[in-house]
């Protein structure tokens, strides 16, 4: 009865392991591919530009414009909190300075995000705002993903959020002809056009700027006011498991014109920035990291789980079979019958 009721337990407790080797990743992905709450990520974007020199706003003679400025944009994207529905508050800061040391660009986004999909959830209010100012802007709702990449991207477009205009645009899938790091990566691809800044509260300058027809370089002594236009092309290379974003390359232009396409358009900032070579390999190195955080829950466990529960199943299959088999320990045999009485010898005896 022992032996039965161990190959029992032994057989019940592998086809258990087995099933769980099966389910396992399904119950455990939406844990395993979330954002932690300790997530932080440090980004540098340089290049060189064109630059308006703001100085030339004030002085006599036309708007100057400065060639080939070195630019370096620090980028840091953290976790801040978690909110009660247990989304995550992330808070990114970025700061442009010219080679020269001086600030041309600063703002503060705060948004909260579903961990598992990393898309911008409605409540609390996302916000945007310069260092300096008093109060955050509110921000339209967000759709899409704005920093990174769902887990397991898909070559496919998908919707993204630029941060730039606070709107809603489509990462078009390109190809996946590259390597970083020996990691396969999709090339994604968005743009913005001869987007109207005037009143987004992305802006963090004048949208609309009146000055003097000789300041825009143009003849007559009217006051003519500009509008602030905005155009980007980005490309991103994304690690697909993981949905990291391993390089970056944009190419922003924002001018001051009377219309799009106006010949006489002023340039604020327009160059071609990328990831430095040391972030595109600390971003390369995590999102090898988290490749293998992956592949541990849905590859390496469940086969582990899966050879022990199939290691117990054999053997309760064979303790079963050799519990059958005739001498062995696990059975009972009938003893040999003696010889009949008859076919034994007579006893021999002094008289005969």
């Amino acid at each position: 009865m022992t032996r039965k009721i161990l190959v029992s337990a032994l057989a019940v407790l592998g086809v258990l392991l087995v099933a769980a080797a099966v389910l396992a990743p399904g119950q455990l992905r939406d844990s395993a591919v979330q954002v932690p709450g300790d997530f932080t990520q440090e980004t540098v974007l340089a290049g060189t530009a064109s630059l308006l020199d703001r100085s030339s706003v004030m002085v006599p003679g036309p708007l100057r414009v400065e060639q080939g400025t070195e630019i370096r944009i620090d980028t840091t994207t953290e976790a801040e909190s978690r909110t009660e529905a247990d989304d995550l508050v992330v808070r990114t800061e970025a700061t442009g300075v010219t080679g020269a040391g001086t600030e041309f660009h600063s703002a503060i986004d705060v948004v909260t995000v579903d961990p598992g999909t990393r898309i911008a959830v409605a409540a609390p209010e996302s916000t945007m705002r310069a260092p300096a100012a008093a109060a955050a802007k509110p921000t339209p709702a967000r759709t899409g993903t704005y920093w990174t990449f769902p887990a397991d991207t898909a070559r496919a477009d998908l919707p993204y959020f630029d941060s730039a205009t606070l709107t809603p645009v489509t990462a078009r899938y390109l190809d996946a002809d590259r390597e970083i790091e020996g990691q396969r990566v999709l090339h994604f691809r968005f743009e913005v056009r001869d987007y109207d800044m005037a009143g987004s509260p992305a802006n963090s300058q004048p949208a609309r700027l009146p000055l003097p027809a000789a300041k825009w370089g143009l003849p007559g002594d009217d006051v003519l006011t500009m509008n602030l236009y905005y155009t980007l092309v980005q490309d991103m290379w994304v690690e697909p498991e993981t949905g990291s974003v391993l390089d970056t390359v944009v190419q922003p232009t924002s001018y001051f014109a009377a219309a799009p396409g106006d010949p006489n358009q002023i340039v604020v900032y327009a160059g071609e920035l990328r990831f430095t070579p040391e972030t595109v390999t600390a971003l390369a190195r995590s999102a090898q990291d988290g490749r293998d955080s992956l592949r541990l829950v849905f590859v390496y466990v469940p086969i582990g789980i899966a050879v022990v529960g199939g290691l117990l199943v054999l053997i309760a299959a064979y303790l079963a079979v050799r519990g059958r088999r005739p001498g062995s320990g696990g059975g009972t045999t009938a003893a040999a019958p003696t010889a009949a009485a008859e076919d034994q010898p007579a006893p021999v005896t002094a008289s005969s």
